[in-house]
């Protein structure tokens, strides 16, 4: 229990220990999520290894801030809470001294609230790995790390233009940057399901759009609901519901400029759904996918054909070509006209990445959505052909991520991981290249792949 005068400020603390780590947040006890701001101000300290110290303050607490409050640590084994109950003290009056309760050892303890659990050991929640397979392989060939290999980027990399068409080219980059941090993940809400998908748009036609949310429903595939702001969303009270004929397959589509882009449910085609006017218009994928089972789906995630993307210059749309290439097509399209301004053809095995997504007109590659701990050291550069040099740590808390996505508004990647929708906030430089010829035209085929070795494709 925390006691606090009215007007001043009150501190909450919890510690947590916890392994995997824990995705962390503060509620009411009502099922409110605290967010910092305002007069909320939230801290979580790394003190010791799996050990984090979550701290809440909140300045000039008022009438409506006393009651429950409950600190929450969550990972893919379960979910624990600390209880605090907050409460005025009368500075007319004075403070009685803590009931003392007589335990063993003539010391006195109060307590107040739930217990926490009783402590277990590491070997308890994780016990030894079973032995690598095939220990009679090479050595360079035992328990590889997923995603795509040095070889795949060194070894036989291709970029060049997809097919024979003409292309109009690209136009001025907006920005151009390199991320070079993803923080830890951040809770929004809990759905109970596997692959539904979540947006927000980037670049709302209106200040009342930018509070809005829009998600999709796994196994409904004609309905985008619509959520007015960040509490509705969480309580899952929509505001509206659109009835979209034809209907989408997966759950990889965004909101972009107040449109709706999704793959058409059964078909290779690309569909804008204006969320104002509920016109419709497509554009077809070539060669892209659109049945067929298993083998022909994006990713290792196994449930999308196409993967739609946006960033500051724009939407792109990522799918995988079928056997026996598996490349990996990226194509880049007017988000209001749908045409398509360039096309790649990239030699990368799409089966072999867990998610990919696009910044500042980057493309990069998480190596795993199934492993807690994971990287992302596949990044290119769309608008010059090039490898960029990264190795960034990618979390999944929850080891089932089926949609990743970057939002270029709030500068923040948006994840679905086993019905948890999570948000990880990114920070890149701006690479800062000086303009050429390249810039405002197509991209050269076949160029060069730089990452530090002399390497052409």
């Amino acid at each position: 229990m925390v006691g606090v005068i009215n007007g001043s400020m009150a501190v909450l603390e919890c510690e947590v220990e916890a392994f995997p780590e824990a995705v962390k947040y503060w509620e009411r006890a009502d099922g409110r999520i605290v967010d910092a701001g305002g007069r909320y101000w939230i801290r979580n300290e790394e003190y010791d290894t799996y050990k984090i110290k979550m701290q809440l303050n909140i300045t000039k607490v008022g009438p409506k801030d006393y009651g429950r409050y409950h600190c929450i640590a969550k990972n893919e084994l379960g979910l624990t809470k600390g209880v605090f109950t907050l409460f005025e003290i009368d500075p007319n009056l004075a403070t009685p001294p803590p009931l003392q309760t007589s335990i063993s050892g003539g010391q006195g303890v109060v307590v107040y609230g739930e217990r926490p659990p009783d402590q277990v050991t590491l070997e308890d929640l994780c016990p030894s790995p079973p032995p690598c397979p095939n220990c009679s392989a090479p050595k360079e060939l035992k328990c590889r790390e997923g995603g795509i290999s040095l070889f795949d980027l060194l070894g036989r990399m291709e970029i060049r233009p997809f097919g024979n068409e003409t292309f109009p080219g690209l136009p001025n980059r907006t920005l151009d940057c390199v991320l070079y941090a993803v923080g830890k993940p951040v809770y929004l809400r809990y759905t109970d399901s596997t692959y539904g998908g979540w947006m927000r748009d980037p670049t709302p036609r209106s200040d009342t759009d930018s509070d809005k949310f829009w998600v999709t429903k796994e196994g409904d595939n004609h309905h985008l609901y619509e959520y007015a702001n960040k509490t509705m969303f969480r309580k899952d009270i929509p505001s509206k519901n659109y009835t979209l004929q034809p209907g989408f397959k997966g759950n990889s589509h965004v909101v972009y400029n107040g449109s709706f882009y999704y793959n058409q449910l059964n078909q290779s085609k690309v569909i804008r759904f204006d969320l104002t006017t509920e016109a419709y218009a497509g554009v077809e994928a070539p060669l892209a996918p659109h049945n067929g089972g298993g083998a022909n789906y994006l990713y290792t995630t196994e449930y999308n054909y196409l993967d739609f993307s946006t960033d500051e210059n724009g939407l792109w749309v990522i799918y995988g070509l079928p056997p026996p290439s598996n490349n990996t097509v990226v194509m880049k399209l007017d988000a209001v006209t749908l045409k398509r301004e360039y096309m790649w053809n990239i030699s990368i095995d799409h089966h072999k990445v867990g998610e990919m997504f696009v910044v500042c007109g980057v493309l990069y590659a998480v190596d795993s959505v199934t492993e807690t701990n994971t990287k992302i050291r596949f990044a290119l550069d769309l608008y010059k052909n090039m490898l960029l040099d990264v190795n960034l740590p990618f979390t999944n808390p929850f080891r089932r991520t089926t949609m990743i996505g970057y939002n270029s508004r709030n500068k923040e990647l948006y994840t679905w991981d086993k019905g948890n929708q999570l948000t990880y906030p990114v920070r890149y430089n701006e690479i800062g290249y000086n303009t050429t010829k390249e810039d405002k035209g197509e991209p050269e085929a076949n160029a060069q792949v730089q990452t530090g070795y002399d390497v052409y494709s």
